[in-house]
């Protein structure tokens, strides 16, 4: 949906993603060391501009470019979505970001803040494909304590996988955010000294 949502971190914000980023979403979603475990997508800048005209329709549905605060240079996607109002919960994903990237802790406490802090949920979701070691690896690190496994949620390239779900709730979001604070610090002093 369309949304004015801008939500700064320390080395890093998310912005609504627009028209402008169509051939970014494109290139992140082509590059075969990303897209393995993505469900398939056109490499056509037209067909992302027919997605995001559809995606700027539906409710509960906000879809973010991350880029870095010193220089306004894009380093992925990221969204929260399929929201319902009635339970107040959604799910985090659209999760790409450019190979190098040092913004995966940053940019999951920016998601993690647009749900508690700006859309007022009670709980947020990630399902990951659970071959994909090195994201559910990611999830587990952030010392989310709810988790479970969902079988044959995903069918990608016509094989089923399961998916590992990580949940958190309203209650557990200040914990979780000054964990995942301290190592967003961290990671931008390692950043700017290189």
């Amino acid at each position: 949906m369309r949304h004015d949502l801008v939500i700064e971190g320390y080395g890093y914000r998310l912005r609504p993603v627009g028209d402008q980023d169509a051939a970014l979403v494109v290139a992140l979603r082509s590059n075969p060391e990303l897209n393995r475990f993505l469900h398939a997508s056109s490499a056509s800048i037209d067909d992302q501009l027919a997605w995001l005209a559809q995606y700027y329709q539906r409710a509960g549905d906000y879809y973010f470019v991350l880029e870095r605060t010193d220089n306004g240079q894009a380093e992925g996607v990221i969204a929260v979505y399929d929201i319902d109002a009635a339970s107040a919960s959604g799910e985090w994903g659209r999760w790409i970001l450019q190979p190098g990237s040092m913004a995966a802790v940053e940019s999951a406490r920016l998601i993690y803040q647009c749900a508690f802090e700006h859309l007022h949920m009670q709980a947020v979701y990630c399902r990951t494909v659970a071959d994909n070691a090195k994201v559910v690896s990611f999830h587990d690190s952030c010392g989310i304590s709810t988790r479970r496994t969902l079988a044959a949620h995903f069918t990608l390239g016509g094989k089923a996988y399961d998916a590992v779900e990580h949940r958190v709730s309203a209650a557990e979001w200040p914990e979780l955010n000054q964990r995942l604070s301290k190592l967003s610090q961290m990671m931008q002093r390692r950043r700017k000294h290189g």
